[in-house]
This record gives C-alpha cells, structure tokens and sequence, in this order.
C-alpha cells in the first residue's frame, strides 16, 4: 500500500471520519441537493443492482433503497466511523435491500459485471490512482450499465472553500494542494475527469456544469458556522488547535468577516459549481 493511499484510509478511519459523523446534518444538509442532481442522471429501475462509491455515513445509499425496494444497493466506503453510522440507521429504517462494506474502490474486488449503475456524491476525488480506481469501476458494471457522479470545480468558483482558506492563510501557513492531488478539488478540470474515463474503458461520457446554491449549517448563528466549517476540515482544526488562543481567535473573526456576505437567518447561503459526470460501459 502506498504512503498516499495509507494516509487516506488512516485519515478517514480515524479524526476525519469522527468529525463527518458529528457533522453529519450539516454536510448532508449542504451536499444533498446536489447529489441528487447527479442521482436524477441514473433514471432507476425497481429492479437495479447498484453501487454507491464513497457513501459516507450512508445517506445516498439510504435513499437509494428507500426509491427501490425491489432492487439492491451496496455502499462502499474507507472510513469504519462513517460506515457504522451508516449501517446504524439502516437497521433503524429497517431496510433489507441495503449494504455497506468497508472497501478502497482502487485495490479491492468490486466483482465482475455485478452492478447495473455506479453513483457517488463527491466520492471519487480522493484516489490515488484513479485511473486504476475507475478501471475497477468499470469491471463491477454489466455491459449497458451507467455511472453517474458529482464532483467539485475548482475552489476559485466555491467562495465556501476560497474564501475561507484566504482567511485562515493570514495567521498559518497552510499547505496548498498539487492540482490533481486527491482531495476535494482534485477533479476540478473537465478535461482531466474526461481522459480519466477514456482512459478507464468507459463511453458516452457527458460533463455537465453545474451551479446551486448550497446551505451551510441552518440554524446556527454566524460565529458558531465559522467555527463549526474549521472544525470539519482536519488539517486547519489540527493546526487550530495548537496555535495560542489570541490567535484561534484572530482565525475564527477572519472566517466569520469573510463569511458575513454570504450569512442569512437561515445559515449561510453559498453560490457553488460542480461537475454532473454521466458515462456508460
């Protein structure tokens, strides 16, 4: 196992993960409605057999059964925290059509022609070889079977990301990403999901541009959404963390200065653009 690939499954398994569980209504508040533009691509049948990439704590897959009792749905995802939430809430719904297993899309059996369709809401940006990870993706379709995804364009056009990351840049020296890194922006050029795809066996490729507003912490007041948004980034939390407190807080009214334009009664209201990727096998 690569260093890359070794820190993903530590980091999601261990704080990352910790912190999407406790931030679960707030980033499914924030990501649903543009999952959902992505899962409206695939036009379920009752009867499909599909696979949810990078499910999380398990909300899509959740969904997914609920819109096909018939059919099956598996979620796969590298974070053990998430997917026990995840599988929690499927036995409290009570859903028999439903699974979950902990799997890295680039190195495990996903099984040969098994799916009908693959989804994932901003699930498929962290790999390390994705060209591999697709490949594989690909293998588990039946012949005819479809792909649907959501991802990120770059941050300059998610003033959520931008902005913050400028005004935690004044007080610590945060790391900037190699363009194509895994991470959240790692799909953010067209052209680069594109020869991906190509390159991983795939057909009928469509890449859509996306633009909605996304709501961030509803209910909560503006202070505490600034706090609440560095907590669920692990890097900026960790370097928060260790810094003296008169700092912490310069850092803290610098996110909330930003963030005031965008911070409504109802929580903070960003524009956002993403990538609406469909292909077929």
């Amino acid at each position: 196992m690569s260093e890359i690939n070794k820190n993903q499954k530590e980091f999601w398994s261990g704080k990352g993960g910790d912190i999407w569980v406790n931030q679960q209504e707030a980033m499914d508040s924030m990501l649903s409605p543009l999952g959902k533009a992505a899962l409206d691509k695939l036009n379920l049948d009752q009867k499909e057999n599909i696979l949810d990439i990078g499910c999380g704590c398990g909300q899509t897959t959740l969904e997914i059964a609920e819109m096909i009792p018939e059919g099956k749905i598996t979620g796969l995802d590298i974070s053990v925290p998430m997917l026990e939430r995840a599988k929690d809430t499927a036995m409290k719904k009570n859903l028999p059509n439903v699974s979950f297993e902990c799997k890295d899309v680039q190195t495990d059996d996903l099984g040969n022609s098994t799916f009908t369709k693959c989804f994932s809401r901003f699930g498929v940006m962290f790999f390390e070889d994705p060209v591999r990870a697709f490949k594989n993706i690909n293998s588990s379709l039946v012949d005819g079977g479809s792909l649907s995804f959501v991802c990120w364009q770059a941050p300059s056009l998610n003033p959520w990301q931008s902005l913050s990351v400028r005004a935690v840049k004044k007080y610590l020296d945060l790391p900037s990403p190699e363009p194509r890194s895994p991470g959240p922006f790692a799909f953010a050029e067209s052209e680069y999901i594109n020869s991906i795809l190509e390159e991983s066996n795939f057909e009928g490729i469509k890449i859509e541009s996306h633009e909605a507003e996304v709501k961030m912490f509803p209910g909560r007041d503006l202070l505490d959404s600034a706090k609440d948004y560095l907590s669920i980034n692990p890097v900026i939390e960790n370097m928060i963390k260790d810094s003296e407190e008169d700092q912490r807080n310069k850092i803290i009214n610098s996110v909330v200065e930003a963030f005031s334009p965008f911070y409504t009664p109802k929580g903070l209201r960003f524009p956002s653009a993403t990538w609406l990727v469909t292909a077929s096998k």
